[in-house]
């Protein structure tokens, strides 16, 4: 322990090295700035440059690191003749190049018509080669739970398999509430039952994930319905009514909701208005209740994650952006190691039941009361960790909030802001502690982890406008970062 004391890197070490992520390469960023991509594709689609196709809109949905490549999609709607209707929309897929990678052999000929079946086209200025979109090989049971007969077929017989043997479905119209192409998706059914069949859930939600969190989503919300968690006294879990392995569909019962607790969070900031402010601080106590009472609830679920686990992912991450960008591991080292010294010198709190996931879009608001959703990271870890992670994260939602008001971030503005969210953030840990024990010194660790790889996301997911704010937020919890542990 007294070795890792002295090679800490000090508070000024770290900030020094944190400042070098404040802007992105503009080979990185070119494809995500506005305008850029419209300019690219009128330049360098031929139908598009000689007026066959009218190029109606066109954004970049998404620029990833992913192993050591940047995979994009964007979305391209034209208009033109031979198009059936007034607009067709196109998704294309492919690769970022970096400078220092050679470009695609042989460079695409244009040879397929644009947003057809083989459709290449490769963007010089861009560097990006893309190509149009084939069906989701990530999710297979989309085809199906799209499709509202086969989804009837595949919701009675899942309630029927499970606690609800009577279920007979007239009809199940899916109305799909969010999809991240091959990753999840999550579709919301309203549903029909044979006349005379009472209490049986409507709607029924279905989701699909690429891996297995469906499965551990489903262990978690099991585990949880055998507490009296259950009888929602302290907070409300949607009922498990099913998982198919083979197809990955986990099937749950619906919880009430008027909005997210996400959405009060951008209101209240966005306006500033007292009274929404005031409507905050009282759901962010009865969140803090809620919040322990899962913690305490006795559950176990399989799956245990730890502050080495975290930092072994964040070192991923780094390693990761590490393949194009080679100086920033050099960059991320002093705070890494910064955390690693705080862990080494803090004791670990006991494990209890974590959400893993714990932020203020998983909290619904509603007259019938808080519910928690989204159990798919559910494992057993410190209780820093959900509260840490759900601080940090009404951090960014506070500060990015300025973006919203005419002077941004001002800097008399951004600190006001940040001193605000010191006060929620240390009521919330103080509500908390009122109920359950934790360590404040492991929560300021798990926040620390968290917002640091929020900040190392801005980089993964080129999300241009969440730079600085973030940037912002870490340089100003560095001062407190480990202040009672030496």
């Amino acid at each position: 322990m007294t070795a890792s004391t002295s090679l800490s890197p000090t508070t000024e070490e770290v900030s020094r090295a944190l400042e070098s992520f404040a802007e992105l390469p503009d080979w990185l960023s070119a494809s995500m700035r506005p305008g850029r991509l419209e300019q690219s594709l009128r330049r360098h689609v031929p139908e598009i440059a000689d007026g066959r196709l009218e190029l109606v809109s066109c954004r970049a949905d998404q620029l990833r690191a992913k192993d050591d490549q940047w995979h994009a999609r964007c979305r391209v709607t034209v208009s033109g003749a031979g198009i059936e209707g007034d607009e067709r929309e196109v998704v294309l897929v492919g690769l970022l190049y970096p400078p220092q990678r050679p470009t695609p052999e042989p460079v695409p000929s244009n040879a397929v018509p644009f947003g057809a079946e083989g459709y290449e086209v490769w963007l010089p200025d861009l560097r990006l080669h893309l190509a149009t979109e084939e069906a989701d090989p990530g999710l297979p049971a989309l085809v199906d739970l799209t499709d509202p007969e086969a989804a009837a077929r595949l919701i009675e017989n899942m309630l029927r398999g499970g606690s609800h043997p009577q279920a007979r479905v007239r009809s199940a119209t899916p109305d799909v509430a969010r999809y991240k192409p091959g990753s999840r998706c999550t579709i919301v059914y309203d549903m029909a039952y044979e006349p005379g069949q009472t209490h049986l859930p409507d709607p029924v939600i279905a989701k699909t994930h690429q891996g297995d969190k469906g499965a551990f989503a489903h262990q978690a919300m099991t585990a949880l319905w055998a507490t009296p968690l259950a009888e929602g006294r302290s907070v409300l879990i949607a009922e498990p009514l099913g998982y198919l392995a083979n197809e990955r569909i986990l099937l749950q019962g619906p919880v009430p909701e008027d909005l997210t607790l996400k959405e009060l969070c951008v209101e209240a900031f966005e306006t500033g208005d007292p009274d929404l402010l005031a409507d905050l601080r009282g759901h962010l106590t009865e969140t803090a209740r809620a919040l322990a009472a899962l913690h305490t609830s006795g559950a176990a679920y399989p799956r245990t994650v730890t502050v080495a686990d975290w930092m072994a992912e964040t070192r991923e991450v780094v390693e990761r952006l590490g393949h194009t960008v080679p100086e920033l591991p050099g960059w991320a080292a002093p705070l890494i190691a910064r955390l690693e010294h705080i862990d080494a010198s803090t004791p670990a709190d006991p494990l209890v039941s974590s959400h893993h996931d714990f932020r203020p879009a998983q909290v619904l608001l509603s007259e019938a009361g808080l519910a928690f959703i989204d159990f798919d990271g559910a494992a057993m870890a410190e209780a820093g960790l959900d509260i840490g992670r759900f601080r940090g994260k009404l951090r960014d939602i506070g500060v990015t909030a300025l973006a919203a008001q005419p002077d941004g971030y001002r800097q008399d503005r951004l600190r006001d802001r940040l001193e605000l969210l010191d006060v929620m953030c240390d009521d919330f840990l103080t509500d908390y502690r009122a109920h359950a024990p934790v360590s404040p010194e492991r929560v300021e660790l798990w926040e620390m982890i968290d917002l640091f790889m929020a900040l190392l996301h801005t980089w993964t997911k080129v999300r241009l406008l969440r730079v600085q704010p973030r940037l912002a937020i870490v340089r100003h919890r560095l001062h407190s970062l480990g202040s009672s542990t030496g």
